[in-house]
């Protein structure tokens, strides 16, 4: 049982685990100082906060502090004053913090949609509603085939879920979000589905996570079909009531799903302030194997900031469509994201005391995410050789494009599609990523071992193939060794679309300026002292460019 934070109504509803319960590996490591700043006021959906600066998705807008640091091979250890998690786990809790609480990324069609497009969309929302209910009356009667097959579930047709056989349990999809209500029939008694931490519901209203997680694997249980529904489902809460997330619990969620690699890893939430804690944590899921799927955000129409996690470079991010393939007005847009899917008038499960169908229409890319994450976890586990990144891309490639000319700042690439991800050829591999900076590949910095030097004393000359995408990875850098009295040269072959260069030992970042850039930048090649050092070659993806696949060569002569 949680302890409540003062000021929160504790409902403490219990979840009745009926399948594997998995406790979180405590993960190990020195904790960095975590000063906490001022926090921000409260506000609700369409609500301006003081200052002029609009709340993110949903409402309650976000207290700021900065997270606990760590990396310790498998993930980031974050200690948080929330009050899920058992004690005997986290016995250094943090208590009277002011941690920044991140919004799930849920439009509540009544409350801050339908003010905005009442006209447009009452007519529809009238129909789903009998629809729903209809449908709620087929399946009391035992008649869930009927009901899997009917048009409520517009959006598995969408991605083409309807097109092709889902497989057997393979790779895992990992939900980090709020509590997951196992004894809601969708989601009761399902196999293959795994608690990570206690899942304590906060009352009536908390129910995105369960929505999320049923969108994505729900098995079919009263007709309610997820796109994946036999998926090894891993799910961890988060939550801090039924509209936020604790960003301490996510990134110990994240880090947790990192020892579960390879796998897909959920983010219906977000932020408008960058946490570099969060983004280590996920930078950890990433170079441990796993594909990041994150709910790109809801302030299209309020001034679209970029939204965190979703911004962040090797994150899979996802906007919102509507079901006529249209980028849902309220879908936060930029050059992150990679592609939309549904998520707009989508039906998901929410407890009786909510409907008496046991079902609701809801609006938010916190519900197109869990569509993509488990399409992504579908074509992986049918495709098990690929790595993340060849699987991110392989659904950049096959979308179905929303719009003509290619990529489109609110759908990304277009609306994933299935059966064409699954027949794709295999696009090149990006090896040893995340590596955009000196600290992703230094041993000692963010990962304990950093990346293993491309070239070595043994072997001072080396190549290899990588690929540059403008945005998402447009920057890859390798450690490389320098021999003593010996002349080191890189060159790339892309066709124009990227550059070599090396940066010198003492390099802290590739973002240097002034002196230390002039000191440590050293083109295209580099000269040994009289003892060996390792250096840094880094290939970079031409401002004209929006992607590239290269060769790197490494070469070591005496002159």
């Amino acid at each position: 049982m949680r302890n409540a934070q003062p000021g929160l109504v504790d409902h403490g509803v219990p979840v009745q685990e009926e399948v594997e319960v998995e406790r979180p590996r405590p993960v190990r490591g020195e904790r960095l100082p975590s000063p906490a700043e001022p926090p921000l006021d409260g506000e609700q959906d369409v609500q301006e906060s003081p200052g002029g600066e609009l709340g993110f998705e949903r409402g309650d807008t976000v207290q700021e502090a900065r997270l606990l640091a760590d990396a310790d091979g498998g993930g980031v250890d974050e200690r948080g004053d929330r009050r899920y998690l058992d004690p005997r786990l986290l016995p250094e809790r943090r208590h009277g913090a002011a941690d920044r609480l991140l919004t799930t990324t849920e439009v509540r069609a009544q409350a801050d949609i339908g003010a905005r497009h009442a006209g447009r969309l009452r007519s529809e929302r009238v129909r789903r509603r009998l629809l729903i209910a209809f449908l709620a009356g087929v399946c009391a009667f035992g008649s869930s085939a009927a009901a899997a097959d009917a048009p409520m579930e517009w959006w598995l047709h969408s991605i083409g879920a309807d097109q092709a056989t889902p497989p057997g349990p393979g790779v895992p999809i990992v939900v980090v979000d709020g509590a997951v209500d196992a004894s809601l029939p969708v989601m009761s008694g399902r196999p293959n589905t795994t608690y990570l931490n206690t899942q304590v519901l906060t009352g009536r209203d908390d129910f995105h996570a369960t929505a999320v997680a049923s969108l994505a694997a729900a098995p079919g249980n009263n007709g309610y079909l997820g796109v994946y529904p036999q998926a090894n489902l891993l799910v961890w809460d988060a939550g801090h009531g039924p509209t936020q997330i604790d960003p301490n619990e996510a990134v110990l969620g994240i880090s947790t799903a990192a020892h579960h690699c390879p796998a897909v890893i959920n983010l219906s939430f977000g932020g408008r302030i960058p946490t570099p804690d969060l983004q280590n944590a996920i930078l950890t899921a990433v170079h441990n194997g796993c594909l990041v799927v994150a709910a790109a955000g809801n302030d299209g129409d309020r001034g679209n900031p970029a939204e965190y996690p979703a911004a962040y470079p090797h994150v899979f991010s996802v906007g919102a469509t509507d079901e006529n393939d249209a980028p849902a007005a309220f879908t936060s847009s930029g050059a992150w994201i990679d592609v939309a899917a549904p998520g707009m008038d989508v039906t998901v499960p929410v407890p009786l005391s909510q409907s008496s169908t046991g079902l609701a229409p809801e609006d938010g890319t916190s519900f197109s995410a869990p569509l993509v994450s488990a399409a992504a976890a579908w074509v992986w586990t049918a495709r098990p050789t690929l790595t993340a990144s060849q699987v991110a891309q392989i659904l950049r490639d096959t979308a179905r494009q929303v719009r003509p000319g290619g990529f489109d700042l609110q759908t990304g690439y277009g609306i994933p599609n299935i059966p064409a991800a699954l027949t794709a050829p295999a696009p090149p591999s990006d090896p040893s990523e995340p590596n955009d900076d000196i600290v992703q590949v230094r041993p000692g910095a963010l990962f304990p071992a950093g990346e293993p030097p491309l070239t070595t004393a043994s072997r001072p000359s080396n190549r290899i193939a990588g690929t540059l995408l403008q945005t998402d990875d447009p920057r890859d850098l390798y450690r490389i060794w320098v021999p003593a009295h010996r002349v080191v040269r890189v060159a790339v072959s892309a066709g124009g679309a990227a550059t070599a260069r090396i940066w010198g030992p003492a390099t802290l970042s590739v973002g240097e300026s002034g002196s230390s850039r002039a000191r440590d930048l050293k083109g295209r090649s580099i000269t040994g002292g009289s003892a060996g050092a390792f250096a840094y070659a880094d290939v970079e993806l031409s401002p004209e460019s929006d992607a590239a696949s290269y060769v790197l060569s490494v070469t070591a002569s005496k002159r």
